[in-house]
């Protein structure tokens, strides 16, 4: 009989790690012996400020959990959600050999430095899917229609009719809505929209236009997409390459009627130049859930504009988002100890390692 693994299950405020060790013991109790549990931030507002300078500045900023620090050096598998992952983790657990997040971004985790050491990397995807999804239409039809500025109004008793857009408010219906990224909740939010009656217009560059053609949409360039689209919504990953791919060039050759929709990462937006665009009402109106500081400061321009409706980083939270998160993840990874071939790795050339796959033979027996 194979020596079972030590696990360490490090939650936060968010998803806590009992949640993780439930999962952990569910998926993976024939693999699995010592858990140990802990979170990395209880407090609610704190965990949003850390983990937002962790996905700017990378894992490498935070120090090591104390959970890590006094548990690590035997433990083989850990997993978490916002849990700064970093070369410093890894030299305290120097026998790890899987690293897990609930989550498809992979800021808080070093990628780099887990492949060089052998160490696999999870993540997974789609666990806030239908959540996002949701939210992007919700808000997409809030802004359009004035939705928070009217409940705005009410509540400081004014009977507002008229808005920034009061001559020309949209219906769906036969418009163009651009989807920049085709991914689980950019297909989400066409097969939704698909009710509408509207024209999906879709940006991906990593995707063949057959495969979007597949799902019923039509597959355009970028400048193409903001030219001709009445609403553009965001749900591209984030990445050095996607990074500010809406800026001044492609706001300017939007219509004036046109507005933009954001629910994926702040990053994707040059915000300065979508300030300047709303200022300037070359567009007509924004939705945006995410930012580049959060909270906003109170001096952000941002709160002095009339055609833009704003969320607090909400889109990917509900009730089953949070609950499926850490059973994708430990499911996932009980696919590859049992033999199966798992969705979600990272790092892939890990699995051709010599001395990882002399230890997954082991965990195999």
């Amino acid at each position: 009989m194979p020596k079972k693994m030590k696990t360490l299950v490090i939650g936060d405020a968010m998803i806590l790690g009992s949640e993780f060790k439930l999962a952990a013991q569910k998926y993976l109790g024939d693999f699995i012996g010592d858990v140990k549990v802990g979170d990395w931030e209880s407090n609610w507002q704190q965990l949003q400020a850390r983990r937002l300078e962790v996905e700017k500045k990378g894992p490498e900023i935070e120090v090591v959990d104390d959970l890590i620090l006094a548990e690590g050096q035997d433990a083989e598998l850990l997993a978490g959600l916002f849990l700064p992952v970093s070369s410093k983790v890894f030299d305290a657990m120097p026998n790890l050999r899987i690293a897990g997040v609930s989550r498809a971004g992979l800021e808080n985790v070093n990628v780099k430095e887990a492949t060089k050491r052998g160490i696999l990397v999870f993540n997974i995807e789609g666990r806030n899917a239908e959540a996002v999804s949701d939210f992007a239409i919700g808000l997409l039809l809030s802004e359009i229609r004035n939705m928070a500025r009217a409940h705005y109004a009410i509540k400081n008793g004014q009977w507002r009719k008229t808005f920034a857009n009061s001559d020309w408010v949209p219906e769906l219906k036969g418009k163009n809505v651009g989807i920049v990224g085709f991914g689980y909740i950019g297909r989400l939010v066409a097969q939704k929209l698909s009710g509408f009656g509207v024209n999906r217009l879709v940006y991906d560059p990593f995707l063949s236009p057959e495969d979007i053609k597949e799902a019923g949409c039509t597959p355009v360039d970028k400048e193409t997409l903001f030219r001709e689209s009445d609403f553009v919504t965001l749900h591209a990953r984030m990445s050095e390459a996607t990074k500010h791919m809406v800026s001044d060039k492609e706001l300017r050759v939007m219509k004036p009627t046109a507005y933009l929709v954001n629910t994926g990462r702040a990053g994707l937006i040059d915000e300065q130049a979508l300030i300047a665009a709303l200022t300037e009402k070359r567009i007509a109106g924004a939705g945006l859930d995410v930012f580049m500081d959060e909270p906003l400061k109170e001096d952000s321009p941002f709160l002095t504009l009339d055609n833009v409706t704003l969320t607090t980083h909400i889109a990917g939270t509900t009730k089953e988002a949070l609950t499926r998160s850490p059973e994708i993840l430990m499911e996932d990874i009980a696919k590859l100890l049992s033999g199966g071939k798992p969705r979600f790795v990272i790092n892939k050339e890990v699995l051709e390692n010599p001395d990882f796959q002399a230890w997954l033979a082991g965990v195999r027996q």
